[in-house]
């Protein structure tokens, strides 16, 4: 049985034949039968002869372009070596030997069926777009390939051919596959399932944050309420517990920390998601493993239509990604792997990374670290530290990889509980995101977060974020000294906003304004967002607590409500409108107070830009009338030009009225005719001088002249432009030259 083999020969049990010796078969013309022949085959594109060669185990198929033929041409444009397992062409048509592993679907200039749409049908018909030359050669490829063959087959023999070259063209990407992903296995086989220890820790303490209480009022003052974590189910006095929905609780039966949520208001489906990283040791490095965890909590309708899993709660975990660590010369090098169909073929499995799964934000598991890693460069990072203290908080541990190569004094922030922070720092290794406040070159910890030894441990004390360092420092400067208390509400109702810790920006203390916010917004109104963001970010990110909202949005509207009070002149020093009571109802007048304030300037700025205007056009007519002669019976503004008329308009009411005539934009230019950045001018029609037509603007040449819906000039009104900017620029020139003086 006759094969190809890897190195394109012919392999057989006795005799190897290769490809010389293929291209060294002497090549065959097209005999005088087939020259006349090609006169009467209109509309097919080659002739085929057959024959069997090599001990009649490879079939040797010839193709004669038709229309070469009808030009005498007796050479074959290719020929084809088909075997039991394989097949290849030569192109005969170049000086070199050149050989091709397309099949006769895919080669160039190669067309064995052509089809046509059959209207009476409604449907495709195929028909040959060749021609074999005997009947004998014709049985011969068919009973070369008869066991492909269909006893439906409408187009013998081409139809066992395709399909043996289909066969042959999927044995060759597998084979080719199977070695592309010989070198993917031998990484990916020695590797074996996660420990019981590490599915445990996340659904116990890496989704700890997805715990639900989820409460019904039964009676007055009572409330059914249900646990998704222990599962209990009781009846609860609302006089003990606080039940709100969205904000943050304890389970009256277990004590976990959990998220109320009130029944009648639960989503069809909450979906709660986190990736998480297993290390896995390696002989040269370490392989972090992705596990992407699902948490559902389902309400009673979505329970009902299950036909599954009819639980309040459903989970799933599986491993979709893979990234193996090795460090030449002291440098981390990853080479990723995805669960994916490789080339998008067949079922999943491993292969070289192709980005299919975005993970970078993920919880890595302390449980075996640093042992997995403690023979590499990692060893000492502290980040499973970091993991224990926030083990729900997603973070970009990848990208600590190479931050703490960069910077080792992470592993100070790491262990001295600066968590948040940390976790800041190894993000900052993406280039779209930065943590500011950092000073990345310090030789101590104090030189780093730039803060003296007191601030320090505030910080500590309440694991401070970057935007918490900003604030310290902010204050530092400023003489002002927070406590851990002091600052985390400050942090929550204003941010990282610095610029209320001067004395100039504030007219009370913090401690009064901070109590006044907190009052004033038990009741706030909470701000609205899309329904598909909110549902984005709420799957990868803790819910927040509403009344840190209603804190924020108090606080963003009252700086905003203390800038129009400086616009409009009230004296902040007074605590009636620094304070004010009510504050919802206060925000909202004094917002239609200055608008009405703003209207008011606005309209006097349009006055004005219109005298200003109106007086830049008048000058702009005297110029012209220098230039130009007054064209009798019109307008003292109209300025006459070839056929045509230039009109300067009198006021900006005019050009507005021009652009809304024309459906174009020239009523925006009114502010800078004003300035005398620009002059407008209007093109119109001798006969009919009050009709807009186009309009031009010149700034010492013209810029543009449109018509309506901003079209193009015809030949006749840009004949006119180009004799009115000649004539603009010689007066122009004239203007400039100095004058003679009689001596």
């Amino acid at each position: 049985m006759v094969r190809w083999i890897s190195s394109l020969c012919w392999e057989c049990e006795v005799m190897v034949v290769d490809k010389r010796k293929l291209s060294a078969i002497p090549r065959e013309q097209a005999t005088e039968e087939m020259l006349q022949m090609a006169d009467r085959l209109d509309g097919l594109n080659h002739i085929v002869t057959a024959r069997m060669v090599e001990d009649d185990k490879i079939l040797l198929l010839n193709f004669y372009r038709i229309s070469k033929l009808k030009k005498g041409d007796l050479k074959a444009e290719l020929r084809t070596f088909l075997s039991a397992e394989d097949y290849i062409t030569q192109d005969l048509e170049t000086e070199k030997v050149k050989w091709l592993t397309g099949g006769f679907d895919n080669l160039d200039g190669i067309t064995l069926l052509g089809y046509s749409w059959d209207n009476k049908k409604d449907t495709w018909t195929h028909y040959n777009k060749v021609y074999i030359w005997t009947a004998g050669e014709k049985q011969l490829i068919q009973d070369f390939f008869k066991e492909y063959a269909r006893e439906n087959d409408t187009h013998i023999p081409w139809n066992a051919v395709l399909r043996f070259q289909n066969k042959v063209r999927n044995t060759r990407l597998r084979t080719r596959h199977q070695k592309e992903l010989a070198a993917t296995d031998a990484v990916m086989d020695p590797i074996g399932e996660a420990p019981q220890e590490f599915f445990d820790w996340v659904w116990e303490n890496g989704m700890s944050f997805s715990r639900y209480l989820i409460y019904k009022e039964t009676q007055r003052g009572k409330a059914e309420c249900e646990c998704t974590h222990c599962k209990k189910i009781g009846i609860v006095d609302r006089k003990d517990i606080r039940l709100r929905n969205n904000e943050k609780g304890v389970c009256p039966f277990c004590g976990s920390k959990v998220t109320i949520k009130a029944k009648g208001r639960l989503p069809y489906t909450m979906r709660d998601e986190r990736w998480f990283i297993y290390v896995d040791p390696m002989q040269e490095g370490f392989m972090l493993r992705y596990f992407h965890a699902i948490r559902m909590i389902k309400n009673d309708q979505r329970r009902l239509s299950d036909l599954v899993n009819r639980d309040r709660v459903e989970e799933s975990i599986h491993e979709w990604s893979r990234a193996v660590y090795t460090f030449p010369d002291g440098k981390p090098k990853c080479v990723d792997y995805d669960w994916v169909p490789y080339k998008h073929r067949g079922p999943s499995r491993w292969c070289p990374g192709v980005d299919a799964f975005d993970c970078l934000m993920s919880i890595l598991y302390p449980g075996n670290l640093p042992q997995a890693w403690e023979h590499t460069p990692m060893k000492y990072s502290a980040l499973e530290i970091l993991s224990e203290n926030i083990p729900t908080t997603a973070a970009a541990y990848e990208g600590g990889i190479k931050k703490y190569l960069e910077f080792p004094k992470l592993e100070w922030l790491c262990k001295m509980g600066l968590n948040r922070l940390a976790a800041q720092v190894m993000r900052s290794s993406s280039y779209w995101y930065s943590c500011s406040g950092v000073n990345y070159n310090g030789d101590t910890i104090y030189q780093i977060l730039g803060l003296d030894k007191v601030n320090v441990k505030l910080l500590q004390a309440i694991d401070g974020t970057s935007e918490h360092l900003r604030l310290l420092q902010a204050a530092q400067k400023s003489g002002i000294r927070f406590t851990p208390e002091s600052l985390e509400a400050y942090y929550e109702e204003f941010g990282a906003n610095t610029n209320i810790l001067l004395q100039a920006n504030r007219h009370a203390t913090l401690h009064k304004i901070v109590k006044y916010i907190a009052k004033e917004s038990e009741t706030y109104p909470l701000g609205g967002c899309g329904t598909q963001w909110s549902y984005s970010y709420n799957r990868y990110n803790e819910r927040p607590d509403p009344r840190i909202e209603r804190k924020q949005n108090m606080a963003n509207d009252w700086l905003e409500y203390l800038k129009w009070c400086e616009k409009l002149g009230y004296d902040l020093d007074n605590m009636f409108y620094y304070m004010p009571t009510n504050f919802k109802k206060v925000h909202d007048r004094t917002a239609k107070e200055y608008q009405a304030m703003q209207d008011r300037k606005a309209r006097a700025e349009r006055k004005r830009q219109e005298r200003l205007a109106k007086k830049r056009m008048e000058e702009t007519k005297k110029a012209m009338a220098e230039i130009f002669s007054t064209n009798d019976g019109t307008d003292a503004f109209s300025i006459k030009g070839k056929g045509l008329i230039i009109v300067v308009p009198k006021s900006g009411d005019e050009i507005k009225a021009e652009g809304e005539a024309l459906h174009h934009c020239v009523a925006t230019y009114v502010g800078r005719v004003a300035e005398g950045k620009t002059s407008i001018f209007f093109a119109r029609k001798a006969e009919e001088p009050d009709t807009p037509y186009f309009t031009m603007e010149y700034q010492g040449r013209v810029v543009q002249c449109r018509g309506m819906n901003n079209c193009g000039m015809p030949p006749e009104v840009q004949a006119f432009v180009n004799v009115f900017e000649k004539k603009m620029k010689e007066a122009a020139k004239k203007k400039e030259q100095p004058s003679r003086k009689a001596g």
